[in-house]
């Protein structure tokens, strides 16, 4: 009986899920590579807090189980036809295991009742509060941290922390709604920060992310039914449509010219036009999952320095359709839909719904400009955002 009460003591929800809450944004300003431990042991947290604590049944959320169980099985089947099913393989066996120790740590947080979610969530906002002063310490100190680890140039500073702002522009919209639930000008201040943070530091993903999710925000805080409809079929086609989009923009070369573009956006729009010539080749069943870089003529020179394709699109939806062909496309779409569906149903108010959606729509400007759709610590951080969005945007019984 000792035993079991000192259990039960240690594993206290707030303190056990509040600790995750708490170190997930903190974790994610220095390493945020981490987060594919973050995920596993919140996920092991959870199960074991609800075991002993006789929290809430677990139920998951079928239409997204099925979506990723979908994903799931064209992956896999993707390696009989893949073009190096060494790879395909390997980035099965993490993809698989993350995305089953994700499916566990939401629906083990959306079981979280009143009081246990309310004080996890001050956790998050604590967490979230101190990663915002953290970089804004960095940014003034010139990087003081990262110095202690080795001596880096300022442009190496600069884009250490293009990870990091990339997680917190998705994280800031479960803050704001909890700050803008509290007074609305709260809400306000901390996008207004954030964007400060932002002007200080070059990461061109972020600020798209943030800049979106702040019209979505608006438009679903206005339209709260239609808007998500909206935004949702929006995301959806445009992965369904990706390639065609590409295939129909003027050539990089003509864009980079005429508008003074940056080299970096410049290669992009390089990668996503080979790309698409490879979806072409294989429109169908793709080339296999994880194949991106294995891709023929891949790390061909497109111009001075640019390769082809150096590691992944880095477009989540042309990554689908090159290595997952036309299922991958569709599963892509539809886990967009089902989760901005699922966010106009269950949310919590205006307020949560335009948060909820927001988040939604700052990953999708992520997953589209910068990692690679398979890649460990991203697929894990999306699983740790979904997480902390629905702790704080949905609604919930009265603890």
């Amino acid at each position: 009986m000792a035993r079991i009460t000192g259990a039960v003591r240690v594993l206290d929800p707030v303190k056990a899920i509040g600790s995750v809450a708490f170190l997930a944004p903190l974790l994610t300003v220095y390493i945020p590579l981490s987060m594919a431990i973050v995920l596993p042991v919140g996920a092991v947290l959870l199960l074991t807090c609800r075991r002993i604590n006789g929290l809430s049944p677990f139920r998951f959320d079928w239409p997204v189980v099925v979506v990723l169980t979908g994903f799931l099985i064209v992956a896999a089947l993707s390696v009989l036809w893949s073009h190096s099913p060494a790879l395909s393989l390997d980035k099965l066996s993490r993809t698989t295991m993350a995305m089953i120790a994700g499916l566990v740590f939401i629906t083990a947080l959306k079981g979280l009742d009143g009081e246990v979610a309310n004080r996890v969530s001050s956790c998050f906002l604590a967490g979230m509060g101190i990663a915002l002063v953290l970089i804004i310490a960095e940014r003034l100190a010139g990087g003081l941290m990262l110095r202690i680890e080795a001596d880096k140039t300022q442009n190496m500073f600069i884009n250490q922390f293009n990870r990091p702002l990339a997680i917190l522009s998705i994280l800031i919209w479960p803050a704001v709604v909890i700050l803008a639930q509290q007074r609305r000008v709260w809400g306000i201040g901390a996008i207004a920060l954030f964007v400060c943070i932002l002007l200080a530091f070059s990461s061109g993903a972020a600020a798209a992310a943030i800049g979106a999710g702040a019209v979505v925000f608006t438009a679903v805080y206005i339209f709260p039914r239609m808007g998500a409809i909206v935004v949702g079929i929006g995301l959806a086609a445009g992965i369904l449509l990706a390639p065609a989009i590409d295939s129909q923009m003027p050539a990089p070369k003509q864009i980079f010219e005429s508008i003074d573009l940056p080299r970096s956006a410049y290669h992009r729009l390089l990668i996503w036009e080979f790309a698409t010539a490879r979806i072409d080749e294989r429109p169908i069943l793709g080339w296999g999952l994880n194949t991106s870089r294995a891709i023929p003529g891949g790390q061909k020179n497109l111009d001075v320095s640019e390769k082809a394709l150096p590691l992944h699109p880095h477009n989540a939806a042309l990554q689908w359709r090159l290595e997952l062909g036309i299922l991958g496309s569709l599963f892509g779409a539809a886990l967009f839909l089902v989760s901005t569906e699922m966010a106009r149903r269950y949310a919590a108010g205006r307020v949560a719904r335009a948060g909820a959606v927001a988040a939604i729509v700052s990953t999708s400007a992520i997953a589209m400009l910068s990692f690679g759709a398979w890649q460990t610590w991203w697929v894990s951080s999306i699983f740790l955002i979904a997480g902390f969005t629905i702790l704080v945007c949905r609604r919930r019984s009265p603890g």
